[in-house]
């Protein structure tokens, strides 16, 4: 109580206890007492005499103001008039009452008190409101999403974030009363403009999951888009609320994605090697077109497929441990290489690079990997170990056909002059014409065997193939048994190959050969058929250039071949013959004929059906032909001066023997170095030399341009059974005008020597 009289604060107390109150108070005098009042206790009310000495009642409202309490003052006075009342009224004082009529006091307090603890809570309840608001904003300042207010009738901005600041590169005063149309151009502010409507028609929330706006700083930006309307108490639109994230980098990022697994996905489609993905189990998970295309199988087919189900035992057995391996190391590897079966059966050789493939809990979930068809790798692979086996045969072939030739040379050359000397019809002439038969034998096996090697000298020229087959049936026809309906095909167009016809005649016969032996016990046909076939790039299975070719084909209604033996037939010494009869070198010697003639050989067969053998020849643009020699008249003689030389004694003498029975003189010698010294002495006693190639000290070669350095003029013929080495040089410097093989035919020989002589005289 702000009072100067006892008495008068005494009938105050007295009217609150009336009134039901005992209060606590405190009277004070003066400004500075009730100054120290307030700051010492907390009150309720105060109750404010007017007239004080040095002190009144608007002063104290003052000191009131100061401290910023609200506190209800009510005036109780003895005696004050209305104006100044209404003065401290205006000023701050909540009621006033006279001393005179103090019932009035209590009900004026219990009015302040309740208006004092309204005005409490609604100033509580407006900080905590402000709170609020203060902690929305800063929500709202912060989120890292654009966050925007229009109003619904114009659709101006009335609010807007820091994030939508920093995105489109305007201020929020900037924006604030504007709309779209200011900010963006037209295409844009007619589109948000739209949704907007939308929203504020719908009174529904609307999600837009891409937008694409034109910021001023960033350029174009892509948001998702959240609108939602603000209605009021009507229910009506008031505002829209709008939330944008920005999404251009996930956006960008998706994209990204995207290509990248286009791109990975295009290169998996477009390569050769099969891609594959199985899980632990070996089931396959995903695959490229090439996978499918490798094992023959669709891939609505293929998907699931467990590796058990396209391969074999052994080869199941192998991808389990090669995959067991990698699972428990997690480390990539090289697999063995792995035989598949395709849908139809038929084998695929795969080279194959697998990894683990790790799931999110860093254990393994799967496997992935490349495989390589091999398969003709594979080919080329059994194609070289054919062609190392026809090298060492070749080298085998190249060492001993030499000495073969010379032992051959004087069996066969004796042979022939003992059979000159006999009694014909004699046993001793049958004798020796089995001598002579055995003879003949041997060096077509050593020739075989050269053939085979491709180590013999071939007589490329252009022959009619049509020709060569007549013939070839015409001599199968008498050493096939009648057992066996030989038939032929030969088409009546003359068809020209490049070759040698007695390699070609080989060929047929080796063939037919064959296809005896597979119909010996039973009888069948065999047919011989010639004609022309064609390819391209496109034909399969023919190692072959893109042209015409003649098509010889030897068939027959055998026994057939099994498969395993189908893929071994050219190899070398490989027969299924009883020991005696053959020597397994028929179809190698074939192999290698054809292919020196730029061919192939293609052959089918299956038990119980028969053979088919295609020998492809490529067809010539040339049309003379050389006919064959059929000339039987005596062997030209002579009386001319040979010089015969060869360090085999047996030959040179059985040489000599034969030269001179046909009117030569000859000659012999056995060293080369010897054959040089008298030829030296000597040099126009001679007029033709024959010498040996391989020899010690010299070779036949080296002594034919030692001769020729002394007598240019000197015919000279080199003769040898075998040397990869030799060369028939021609040209200016020519030393060595004719090569003949051993086993030498005598009639070639005596041919070769009367034209290299009457050549000499001209």
């Amino acid at each position: 109580m702000v009072e100067d009289s006892e008495d008068d604060a005494l009938l105050v107390l007295r009217e609150l206890k009336k009134g039901g109150y005992n209060p606590e108070y405190e009277r004070v005098e003066t400004a500075a007492a009730m100054r120290k009042a307030l700051q010492d206790k907390t009150w309720d009310v105060i109750l404010c005499d007017y007239h004080l000495p040095g002190f009144n009642g608007i002063e104290a409202i003052v000191v009131l103001r100061e401290t910023n309490i609200d506190i209800p003052l009510l005036i109780v006075s003895g005696a004050i008039v209305e104006e100044m009342a209404v003065e401290c009224m205006r000023l701050g004082a909540h009621d006033y009452v006279m001393k005179g009529n103090l019932s009035r006091l209590v009900p004026a307090i219990e009015r302040e008190l309740k208006e004092a603890e309204s005005r409490a809570q609604r100033k509580q309840a407006e900080e905590e409101l402000h709170r609020t608001n203060v902690f929305l904003g800063l929500i709202v300042e912060n989120i890292p999403s654009m966050i925007f207010l229009k109003d619904a009738k114009e659709l101006r901005y009335v609010r807007f974030n820091r994030a939508g600041e920093d995105l489109l590169g305007h201020s929020m005063d900037d924006m604030l009363g504007k709309n779209d149309y200011d900010f963006f151009p037209k295409e844009q502010a007619n589109f948000f403009t739209e949704k907007d409507r939308e929203v504020l028609h719908g009174k529904e929330v609307v999600d837009i999951p891409e937008e694409r706006i034109q910021t001023r700083n960033k350029g174009e930006r892509i948001m998702h888009t959240k609108m939602l309307p603000i209605l009021n108490e009507n229910g009506e639109p008031e505002y829209l609320l709008g939330i944008s994230e920005d999404i251009t980098e996930r956006k960008q990022a998706e994209e990204s994605l995207r290509k990248s697994e286009e791109k990975y996905r295009n290169i998996l489609e477009n390569i050769d090697d099969g891609y594959f993905e199985v899980d632990i189990a070996g089931n396959f998970i995903f695959f490229n077109d090439s996978m499918c295309k490798m094992l023959g199988y669709p891939k609505d087919e293929l998907m699931g497929m467990n590796n058990r189900e396209y391969m074999d035992e052994e080869n199941t057995k192998k991808v389990f441990q090669a995959f067991n391996k990698i699972y428990r190391t997690g480390i990539s590897a090289k697999a063995f290489d792995w035989t598949l079966i395709r849908k139809d059966g038929s084998k695929c050789f795969v080279e194959t690079v697998v990894s683990p493939i790790i799931g999110s809990n860093g254990k393994g979930i799967g496997f992935r990997g490349i495989a390589r068809d091999i398969s003709d790798r594979k080919k080329l692979e059994a194609q070289l170990h054919q062609s190392q086996k026809m090298e060492s045969i070749g080298t085998l072939a190249g060492g001993i056909a030499h000495d073969f030739n010379n032992i051959l040379s004087s069996i066969i050359g004796f042979t022939e002059l003992a059979l000159d000397d006999v009694d014909k019809g004699s046993p001793l002439e049958e004798n020796l014409q089995e001598v002579f038969t055995a003879g003949i034998r041997a060096k077509d096996l050593v020739q075989q065997i050269l053939t085979l090697s491709r180590h013999d000298a071939v007589d490329f020229k252009p022959i009619h193939i049509n020709s060569v087959a007549k013939e070839a049936v015409k001599m199968l026809r008498s050493i096939i048994p009648t057992s066996i309906n030989i038939q032929e095909n030969i088409c009546n167009k003359q068809l020209v190959v490049q070759a040698d016809p007695t390699q070609i005649h080989q060929v047929i016969v080796n063939l037919a050969t064959n296809a005896k032996h597979a119909m010996s016990e039973t009888g069948g046909v065999m047919l011989v058929d010639v004609d022309t076939v064609s390819f391209d790039e496109s034909t399969e299975n023919i190692n072959l250039t893109p042209g015409n070719y003649a098509r010889i084909t030897v068939s027959d209604t055998g026994t057939g071949i099994n498969k395993d033996h189908l893929e071994k037939i050219f190899e070398p010494y490989f027969t299924t013959k009883a020991v005696g009869e053959g020597s397994g070198l028929g179809l190698s010697v074939v192999h290698g004929i054809i292919k020196s003639h730029k061919g192939d050989i293609a052959v089918y067969s299956e038990p119980g059906k028969g053979t088919k053998s295609h020998v492809y020849l490529p067809l010539s643009e040339q049309q003379s032909i050389e006919l064959p020699d059929t000339n039987t008249d005596p062997l030209p003689r002579g009386t001319e001066r040979i010089l015969l030389v060869d360090d085999e004694p047996s030959i040179v003498k059985m040489q000599q023997r034969s030269l001179e029975r046909l009117g030569y003189k000859v000659t012999i010698k056995t060293s080369s170095v010897d054959t040089l010294e008298t030829f030296c002495a000597t040099p126009d006693k001679y007029d033709l030399v024959i010498t040996d190639m391989t020899m010690p000290d010299m070779t036949g070669d080296k002594l034919a341009d030692e001769i020729k350095k002394i007598r240019h003029d000197v015919p000279v013929i080199l003769c040898t059974g075998f040397s990869d080495k030799i060369k028939i040089r021609t040209g200016p410097d020519l030393q060595i005008d004719e090569f003949i093989l051993k086993p030498i035919d005598k009639k070639k020989l005596a041919k070769i020597i009367r034209k290299l002589l009457d050549k000499a005289k001209n």
